[in-house]
């Protein structure tokens, strides 16, 4: 029996990941012709051709064969390709992906920069738990292995600190947060702050914070349930001295009642999330 259901499991991840790269090639397909378009009308603004050209590069890392599988099977519910075209990426970007775990983003994003971008994949290596110590380094060596397998030459795995992160200040076009920042408000709202006017320091003065999270409720164990009000996340950014540029429902899920811890298995990752782009305030 249990080796039945093994064998059912696995088979139903090899079909939801067929499922998954067939979207993304036909985004490929669709992006081909959109380049092509485009390309077709003098009138089209160069600006439309970079898009389309990051577009392209993106949904063709989606259907990588380097690509894990395991990355391939979280594609429905994180809808990466249109999260990077939400963060508005220059070509040849600076990105820090802080707490980068596996890499899921940082391979997208390497794509979505360029051959003349760089991506700084951001792992932490002190904590007190000797469980998430070994989380840690199961994800860190995970994300070496998929950097070696994919040669991408263009991410560079930083292990540090959050407070000690080596990159210089005002050098980065953007840095993303995905579903890290309740760690550390349901911590101290101080840490919080301190955590992104750190960031913000690394910014350049047109850079961008992108924050994605679990969404919560007032007045809930956000902190059993990893999970933060959009209000606070908005709230805590502001204080840390920026500013909400634009904010978006495209990972909300109003199936998500937000009583659920995050990992619970009925919730299969499919969290109600929010996702916002903060720019320094002036």
């Amino acid at each position: 029996m249990k080796n039945s259901r093994q064998l059912a499991f696995r088979a139903a991840c090899r079909l939801r990941a067929a499922r998954c790269l067939i979207a993304a090639r036909c985004l490929i397909a669709s992006s081909v012709f959109f380049l092509t378009a485009a390309s077709a009308q003098d009138e089209q603004p160069s600006a439309n051709l970079a898009q389309a050209d990051q577009t392209l590069r993106i949904t063709s890392a989606m259907a990588a064969p380097t690509r894990a599988i395991a990355h391939v099977l979280r594609d429905e519910i994180r809808r990466p390709a249109e999260v990077i075209q939400f963060m508005r990426l220059p070509e040849g970007a600076r990105v820090l992906d802080l707490y980068a775990a596996d890499g899921y983003y940082s391979y997208l994003l390497a794509a979505a920069a360029g051959s003349g971008g760089r991506v700084f994949a951001q792992n932490p290596i002190a904590t007190d738990n000797l469980e998430d110590v070994r989380q840690m380094y199961s994800l860190a060596d995970a994300l070496d292995e998929r950097i070696a397998i994919a040669a991408l030459t263009t991410v560079t795995h930083v292990r540090s600190d959050f407070a000690a992160l080596p990159i210089d200040s005002g050098s980065l076009d953007a840095i993303l947060l995905a579903q890290i920042l309740h760690d550390f408000a349901n911590s101290t709202d101080a840490g919080a702050i301190a955590l992104l006017q750190q960031l913000g320091t690394l910014l350049k003065p047109d850079g961008a914070l992108i924050v994605i999270d679990h969404a919560g409720d007032a007045n809930q164990d956000n902190e059993r349930l990893h999970r933060m009000p959009i209000e606070e996340a908005k709230r805590i950014a502001q204080a840390a001295g920026f500013s909400l540029e634009s904010e978006s429902a495209l990972l909300a899920n109003p199936r998500d009642r937000r009583r659920r811890p995050v990992f619970d298995p009925m919730l299969a990752r499919n969290t109600d999330r929010f996702l916002l782009r903060f720019v320094l305030s002036p």
